[in-house]
């Protein structure tokens, strides 16, 4: 083996793994989002933990409990869509269908920290932006193809 080789083969190592990072951190923030509203349901509140609703904002709401287990529900989606981008289990999916999937996510977590702006709870906003941060690396190397997604390159032998 080269040392051309070795330095390509250590480049793709180190990308793998950060490529598994972002995407481990994109799933994590979106568990992060799952169990503050799983939490919220239990508590039977709508609304971010650290925030204040106006009682007017629960008179469209029949189930609180039941709309925050909704939207666990609903955060579930971009947790599965990070994990599958990025383990092998993921190329049974068709690569188009997979990146649309990923975009979607960010869009999600782009959307998510959108409405956080408005909030004033900066701990919120801080764990969105190192979630966006996490979904942008991963959304690039998915386009790229880059080492440690599901749809990387094949290396070559030679």
């Amino acid at each position: 083996m080269t040392t051309s080789e070795v330095r390509a083969d250590a480049t793709a190592t180190r990308v793998r793994r950060l490529v598994r990072v972002a995407g481990l951190a994109t799933a994590g923030h979106w568990l992060l989002y799952v169990i503050e509203k799983v939490y919220l349901a239990g508590q039977g509140r709508i609304g971010m933990v650290g925030s204040t609703v106006s009682p007017e904002a629960y008179a469209g709401i029949s189930d609180p409990t039941l709309a925050q287990l909704g939207n666990a529900a609903f955060g579930l989606v971009p947790v599965a869509i990070a994990v599958l981008a990025i383990l092998p289990a993921g190329r049974r999916i068709q690569r188009p269908v997979l990146l649309v999937a990923v975009c979607l996510v960010l869009a999600l977590t782009l959307a998510l920290g959108a409405l956080l702006l408005g909030q004033g709870n900066w701990l919120h906003l801080a764990i969105s932006a190192a979630g966006l941060v996490a979904v942008v690396s991963l959304t690039a190397a998915s386009f790229l193809r880059l080492p440690g997604t599901a749809h990387a390159r094949i290396v070559s032998d030679r």
